[in-house]
Parts: C-alpha cells; sequence; structure tokens
C-alpha cells in the first residue's frame, strides 16, 4: 500500500486484452462513495479523467434506469463526448452494475461493455473493487484504464474534502 494525501491509499489495476479490473480503497465510508458515484450533484464534480468537465449528469438510480453524461474538454486529453448506459443491478451501498457505451452522433450507440462496482466497507474507509468487460479491443481497454484511474484520483480528492 502506497501513502496518498496522507491517507491509507490502495491502487491495483489489472488488464488483459478486453478487461479491466481496478481495486481501490478510498479514505470515505461506504455509503459516502456510493452517494458519490450515484448523487448527480456529487458525480459531476468528480466525474472525468483530469481536463475534463462533466457539463451534463443525469442518473435514475433504478434497475432498467438510464444514466447519461458529457464530458467537455478543459484543456487535457478528453474531446466534448456523451457516454451512458443502463443500471442492471443496485444494491445500496454496496454494488451497482450498469452498461456503458459512448454515444456518437444522431445518439447512436457504440460498443457496449459491462460494469461492476462492489463496495466493501472498511469502517471510516472503502474497498472499490471494479471491473468493465468485454471490450472491442485492447486499445480501448487501456484507454479506459487510464480514463477510470485519473477518474477515481479526482474522485480521491472529493472526498478528502467531506
Amino acid at each position: 500500500m502506497a501513502e496518498h494525501k496522507g491517507l491509507d491509499y490502495l491502487s491495483d489495476t489489472t488488464t488483459s486484452d478486453l478487461s479491466l479490473e481496478i481495486t481501490r480503497r478510498f479514505a470515505a465510508p461506504r455509503t459516502m462513495v456510493f452517494k458519490a458515484l450515484t448523487q448527480p450533484e456529487i458525480f459531476k464534480i468528480w466525474w472525468g479523467p483530469k481536463g475534463c468537465d462533466c457539463s451534463l449528469c443525469e442518473i435514475d438510480l433504478r434497475v432498467g434506469g438510464k444514466w447519461t453524461t458529457t464530458l467537455e474538454n478543459t484543456g487535457g486529453d478528453c474531446s466534448s463526448k456523451q457516454v451512458g448506459g443502463i443500471y442492471t443491478e443496485i444494491e445500496d451501498p454496496s454494488k451497482l452494475v450498469f452498461t456503458w457505451a459512448w454515444i456518437g452522433e444522431g445518439g447512436i450507440r457504440g460498443h457496449e461493455t459491462e460494469v461492476t462496482i462492489l463496495l466493501h466497507d472498511e469502517g471510516e474507509k472503502t474497498l472499490m473493487e471494479f471491473s468493465q468487460k468485454i471490450f472491442a479491443d485492447a486499445e480501448q481497454c487501456d484507454q479506459h484504464r487510464q480514463g477510470w484511474e485519473s477518474s477515481y484520483s479526482c474522485l480521491d480528492e472529493v472526498l478528502a474534502k467531506k
């Protein structure tokens, strides 16, 4: 475990050609992490890799409910893009499963993956197990790894202020 901003911090990423797994410890209670993942007003603050802002966040937190976000480039590696999906499993505050696809012109959805997030209570800390699969190719998997790692670093900063 490495120290991060003076907090107990774990980050471990495994990438195969077509699937991604991230294990990370956040210095915040599980209920707070779950809220950051599901409440639009908090989600907008941290979502997206550094250099991107979330200009739109809509979350219909129910099985079958849709979520959509728009990321805007603020000088980083992110061009303006919309992404969204559908929630398929929700267990507050321990589990989220949803589909993920970039949305192109005319609302056409790109290749769809499935994201699973498990949150484990560790008192004032939360252990997150994240997986996303199955990518169309290894390059997309690696790009998502970079994006998620950067986004979760932004989430670390938001949770540290709470």
